[in-house]
């Protein structure tokens, strides 16, 4: 599958491109609209949360919309990334049943122009954690490889819920309540501290809440995370990579006929 890829890296950069300007086609806002929805869902969480129910998690350096924000972009792309996957396949029967088509780069594009707004969204959040007092470290340095293990978890997910979806059309419908049960169960808006012990073990195997504490550790504390969590991550992204080539692999020769 790697060098699938490899050898279609032209057209998933002309999907990537396609995909980044067909969204501002005949919008006046042109790219601010790339960040305008993660920066709206950031006020309103901060809105509510920090000044309406005046939410304390304790002794903290952070801003709570700091803390907030590191959270919430990763798992923006994750979502925006899976939900458009699920219908790709369907979305682009046409390129599907060309038979030279690589129809394993549609979920990849998706996910690389997922990625590209969760990057202009994160610079704008180094721009807030400056105007707040909170510059930059070089830990950052470490941010291409954490972008690099969502992304492989990215894709790989996306792979399988785009072949499920030909094969069950409630994919889509399932992934709408899904996700927004996974937001929640996933540490964005608290601490995993609050989390009660005896549940401990299962936000432990989720792969998100340790890649959000990855981000916070970048960004908020200065440090490159490695550990017991983090290699669970790594490992987790890794098993949906694997998983996802080889359903898309083994359901090729009929997807054609499906769509």
């Amino acid at each position: 599958m790697l060098h699938a890829l490899w050898r279609a890296r032209a057209v998933v950069r002309a999907l990537v491109a396609r995909e980044l300007r067909s969204r501002y086609v005949g919008s006046s806002l042109g790219p601010v609209w790339s960040v305008l929805p993660p920066l709206a869902q950031l006020a309103v969480f901060t809105f509510v949360f920090a000044l309406v129910l005046d939410v304390r998690f304790g002794a903290t350096d952070h801003p709570f919309v700091l803390y907030l924000a590191c959270g919430l972009f990763p798992w923006l792309a994750f979502q925006e990334s899976l939900v458009r996957s699920a219908t790709c396949l369907v979305d682009q029967s046409t390129l599907v049943k060309r038979v030279v088509f690589p129809i394993e780069v549609l979920p990849v594009a998706l996910a690389l122009a997922a990625l590209v707004h969760q990057l202009i969204a994160l610079a704008l959040l180094l721009v807030l954690m400056a105007l707040l007092g909170f510059p930059p470290t070089a830990a950052l340095l470490a941010l291409p490889a954490l972008l690099a293990v969502q992304l492989v978890l990215t894709v790989g997910c996306g792979w399988i819920v785009a072949t499920l979806h030909v094969y069950f059309r409630d994919t889509a419908q399932a992934l709408g309540v899904l996700l927004p049960i996974g937001f929640y169960l996933t540490p964005i808006i608290y601490p995993a501290r609050l989390v009660p012990p005896f549940l401990q073990p299962l936000l432990a195997l989720n792969p998100l809440a340790a890649l959000v504490e990855a981000y916070r550790a970048l960004f908020l504390h200065g440090v490159v995370p490695w550990g017991a969590r983090e290699a669970w991550l790594l490992a987790v992204s890794a098993g949906a990579f694997a998983m996802g080539a080889a359903v898309v692999g083994r359901a090729r020769g009929e997807l054609a006929d499906l769509v």
